[in-house]
């Protein structure tokens, strides 16, 4: 039995090296990373938009083809398995884990934006401080991002920074940053710089005016979601508290009551 065990074990270590060998020795990597990537470029484009920003997967790099080719495997293995076995259960717990991963991914987009959102105003702010000195717009652009670099839009900035150096024009750059937020305030600004460069406009005061606008806006959207946290707490209250309360209060009476009124 041990003897067998060994010989297991030696097969399956040669067998696993003899394939990890092969498999370098002909760069199957990179042909079957261009063959995901070809099959990418054809999936339409909102599964695409998808994809890139509710399935993305960490182990896969951050990689929107090899996030797509993942899970389409997964899906593929898992409804084979169900109609072999004709068991169902494995599909619909694939399904399950790909909408339990699709509201956590979509929950951290929307908080993302919210965030991106927040920060807008005080970069406006710096980028029409740069340019009232004088410095010229995509500069500007880049220095605010440098010196606010654990801010969540200077990650941004600076990637539309990279894709400028990459030989990229301003407006597609500008373009890839609101596409990947998709928050109204974000596509506003981009739109004003996006004219404002085009036509070589000074941006000082349209930047200033567009923070404190902003600013105003993030101010009545605080107000009025602390004027609906009343109602929103009626209903638990009603329910949850106010029962218990009544409990609490009125349950010795009522048993006293039953057992023979007070003495």
């Amino acid at each position: 039995m041990l003897l067998l065990f060994i010989l297991i074990f030696f097969v399956s270590t040669v067998v696993f090296f003899g394939t990890y060998k092969l498999w370098s020795y002909l760069q199957l990597s990179s042909v079957l990373d261009r063959e995901i990537n070809h099959l990418w470029q054809r999936a339409p484009d909102k599964l695409k938009v998808v994809v890139e920003r509710y399935l993305v997967l960490k182990f896969a790099g951050n990689k929107a083809h090899l996030s797509f080719f993942v899970w389409l495997l997964l899906a593929t293995i898992s409804a084979a398995t169900s109609i072999t076995n004709r068991e169902p259960l494995v599909f619909i717990f694939f399904a399950l884990v790909l909408l339990m991963v699709f509201n956590k991914r979509r929950t951290l987009w929307l908080k993302r934006n919210k965030t991106l959102v927040k920060e807008l105003p005080d970069f406006c702010d710096l980028i029409s401080m740069m340019m009232a000195s004088g410095v010229p717009l995509i500069l500007a652009l880049e220095k605010v991002a440098d010196s606010c670099n654990e801010r969540l839009l200077a990650s941004e900035i600076n990637a539309v920074v990279q894709r400028l150096r990459r030989g990229n024009g301003f407006d597609a750059s500008m373009k890839a940053l609101s596409d990947g937020c998709d928050a109204k305030p974000i596509k506003e600004w981009v739109t004003m710089l996006v004219k404002g460069h085009q036509q070589g406009a000074s941006l000082t005061k349209p930047l200033r005016f567009f923070a404190h606008q902003l600013r105003q806006e993030l101010l009545n959207s605080a107000e009025k979601r602390a004027q609906e946290a009343p109602v929103k707490l009626l209903f638990p209250l009603v329910t949850c508290f106010f029962p218990v309360n009544f409990l609490v209060i009125l349950g010795p009476i009522i048993l006293q009551m039953s057992q023979g009124g007070f003495t």
